[in-house]
């Protein structure tokens, strides 16, 4: 095999050797040798993606494959697998053996890239420290290039997914003598010892030393395999080919090949799925209430078990039960507490704690405790928060020093420390609380919209390009603090928090689009509240989803004032959308206000969606798939919450009830909620994960917060006033439903006279 090294260190490529030895790899599958105590992992696929020997989590993340034969094949530009690195991955020397077999077409000489592995560090305990995180951690790739080589690269710096790290290729091999029919043995070795590196194809071995500007080993957050560990869709470099046989052992290279003919087979047991069922204990001998409990008490269990420092990150894999966000596919860093979107480490708590109330069990208000204190020591002094922290040395850092105020990042807490402070009558949450929301007033804009987020150093609220006194609709930017402010009011009293919160929604108001072509809301408004843009994907254009965001601080608006005028604009955007449904059913997300016309907007460039020309030209760019049109927005549930809304002026209460009144209620909806939402053939049923799973960028997940357990609560709490375990007239007890409200610290709203 024709073997050359490239690299952008010349000290690398100079010192780069071939050895010439007797056939590397012995024959035979590795578990003829997996059981030896130097093998850390082992995963064969000849009964699902489970590793057979793990030193640590057993379970992968990942999606778009399928297993063929006994071996791995990604289905789609994002397939890939990761298992988490912490355990199953040596730190100070080891090696990660694989077979490989190309696809259809012969990946080896069709000039694209393929991804083998990736085994990126972690940054924990290293994350505040910049100049450590130059020189700490060997991080790792394995891809076959569009030149048709094999290279071994080393990312020195850079973030845990290798962004903006150097890449460094230690080894490079011709590769276009391998059989597109054959199976090959590759191996990627380490060892800081000898800071020696060997890439092994088949019975060449190909040495190199570790590059200078690393200085010390680094835990490994991830073995991911298959594709890229970055999860934008334009930097995929999917596999197209077939994986087997994946070991990691504790040893380099040189000790490897003397394991592999020790034959040690493997024996152990493969691991079983995991299991937080738990027996109905407060109503055992019901069976539609002891099933709601079982399968709460499933997803609540598994909350506490994957608590973080206080948090978790947006999801929990199943089965993995690794955290992981929304966009990115591979483990969340152990140290990682992530605070924000729509069902974050804040959300996840209030159930915990509602859990407390609904069963009275001590382990969810521990839970939700040791997150409010999680937030308590990260707090800022001017009493904001940040979208996420690093627990170093003790303390919390801040992923980024700024104040970011949409996707609920300073209102989830509030709530949190409201809500606990109700709970336990603790004052250090409600002056938490408080101290949030007298950010959030000195974060409003003059026009009373809030910003993308505040920034210290400036002391100005800024859009996410940089713009001073621009305004958020996206993702709640200020609708979720017109909602906690006015819940503030109503824990305070004080007058100040409601107008803060009226202005914004006079705000939401006012800057509704109206034009002959197209009704709605931008996602993002200039400092003269015009339409603008923001992110690379995020034009100056009427967003389908915005009347979903703007509609939660209009609803609470109405709610405390009764004003037709913040309903008035719910009802333009609603009638706009069931006059502008497309043939093929829904919306498109973004329409020129202009033109009325659809658009995608990928890199600042503009394109024209329902141009065929120009929809693949946005493909081509973005690796996005077609756009088409849908129904995120959930048009006619909308129209229901605005009818609803409208009809239950009081708001979403009842008169207090008698427990006659519980007991006949919770007889007729236990067997509902049993039928409807286990009994659901809508999405697939996973009673050990809680209730259901999603497929999320990273397979299949479990959020954080389901409004499902919420309403099971909701049942199970009521059944116990009605058998008197809980006085029947508890303000709580006066929710219309479940996911509206429950987590709301007084049950009436401050009402104009």
């Amino acid at each position: 095999m024709a073997f050359r090294t490239t690299s952008a260190l010349a000290v690398v490529a100079a010192l780069a050797v071939t050895i010439a030895i007797a056939p590397a790899f012995a024959a035979g599958p590795h578990s003829d040798w997996a059981g030896h105590e130097a093998v850390s992992f082992h995963a064969d696929f000849s009964e699902g993606v489970g590793a057979w020997k793990a030193a640590g989590n057993p379970w992968p993340v990942g999606r778009q494959f399928e297993l063929t034969d006994g071996a791995w094949t990604n289905t789609g530009r994002e397939g890939y697998l990761a298992w988490e690195g912490a355990a199953n991955v040596p730190v100070e020397r080891g090696t990660v053996v694989v077979r490989l077999r190309s696809g259809e077409e012969s990946i080896f000489t069709d000039g694209k890239p393929h991804c083998i592995l990736s085994l990126p560090r972690t940054t924990s305990g290293i994350f505040a420290d910049e100049e450590r995180r130059k020189t700490a951690g060997l991080a790792l790739s394995l891809r076959k290039t569009a030149a048709n080589t094999l290279d071994l690269i080393v990312h020195v710096g850079g973030d845990h997914w290798m962004r903006m790290s150097e890449p460094v290729v230690a080894i490079s091999v011709d590769a276009t003598d391998l059989s597109p029919d054959d199976w090959h043995e590759l191996a990627v070795s380490w060892d800081w010892d000898s800071r020696a590196l060997w890439l092994i194809v088949n019975d060449e071995v190909h040495e190199a030393p570790i590059p200078d500007a690393l200085q010390e080993p680094w835990p490994y957050l991830a073995a991911c395999f298959g594709n890229t560990q970055n999860y934008l869709p334009n930097v995929q470099e999917p596999l197209d080919g077939f994986l087997d046989e994946i070991t990691i052992l504790s040893l380099p290279w040189p000790q490897v090949r003397e394991v592999m003919l020790a034959k040690t087979p493997l024996t152990a047991e493969r691991p079983a799925l995991p299991d937080f069922g738990t027996e109905a204990t407060v109503f055992p001998a019901d069976e539609d209430l002891a099933r709601l409990e079982w399968l709460a008490r499933n997803h609540l269990n598994m909350l506490v078990a994957t608590q973080n420092h206080g948090g978790w990150d947006l999801n929990i894999q199943w089965p993995s039960l690794m955290g992981t966000n929304a966009k990115t596919r591979l483990p969340a860093p152990e140290s990682y507490v992530q605070c924000s979107k729509d069902s974050h480490t804040a959300f996840a708590a209030l159930l915990l704690a509602f859990a407390y109330e609904a069963l009275g069990d001590e382990r969810y208000l521990d839970a939700a405790v040791r997150t409010a204190e999680m937030y308590l020591a990260a707090q800022d002094e001017e009493g904001w928060w940040c979208h996420g922290y690093w627990y170093e040395d003790g303390g919390y850092v801040t992923d980024a020093p700024i104040a970011l105020i949409q996707d609920h990042v300073q209102t989830g807490p509030m709530l949190l420390m409201m809500y606990l402070h109700h709970i336990t009558d603790e004052e250090r949450f409600a002056d938490s609380a408080r101290r949030n929301a007298d950010f959030l007033l000195k974060a409003q804009n003059p026009s009373g919209s809030w910003p993308h987020h505040w920034d210290p150093e400036k002391q100005a609220g800024i859009s996410v390009v940089g713009e001073t006194g621009a305004s958020e609709v996206n993702d709640y930017g200020t609708s979720g603090p017109i909602e906690a402010l006015l819940w503030m009011h109503q824990l305070t009293g004080e007058e100040r928090y409601r107008e803060a919160a009226l202005r914004g929604a006079d705000w939401l108001a006012r800057v509704l689009v109206e034009t002959d072509r197209v009704v709605g809301w931008a996602g993002q408004y200039d400092a003269n509240d015009q339409p603008m843009p923001a992110r690379h994907h995020e034009p100056a254009a009427v967003t389908q989803y915005a009347p979903r965001w703007a509609s939660v601080g209009l609803f609470a608006a109405w709610r405390a004032t009764r004003d037709e005028r913040y309903l008035a604009p719910l009802r333009k955007v609603l009638d706009w959308f069931e006059s502008n449904e497309t043939e093929a059913g829904g919306w498109w997300w973004d329409y020129d206000i202009e033109t009325g016309r659809p658009i995608e907007m990928y890199q600042r460039e503009i394109f024209l969606v329902d141009d065929p020309a120009q929809a693949r030209a946005f493909m081509e760019a973005s690796g996005e798939p077609e756009p088409k049109p849908t129904d995120s927005v959930n048009v006619a549930r909308l129209r229901s919450e605005l009818e609803s809304t409208t009809a239950r002026p009081e708001g979403n209460l009842r008169d207090p009830w008698t427990r006659e009144q519980l007991a006949e209620w919770v007889a007729e909806q236990a067997p509902h909620h049993v039928s409807y939402y286990v009994g659901s053939e809508s999405q697939p049923l996973n009673e050990q994960a809680g209730l259901f799973t999603h497929d999320s960028t990273a397979g299949p997940a479990v959020v954080l917060l389901r409004h499902q357990m919420v309403r099971f609560l909701d049942v199970l709490m009521r059944a116990r006033a009605a058998r008197g375990d809980i006085p029947a007239d508890d303000p709580a007890l006066r929710r219309i439903e479940a996911s509206v409200g429950w987590h709301k610290i007084s049950p009436e709203w401050h009402v104009d006279d």
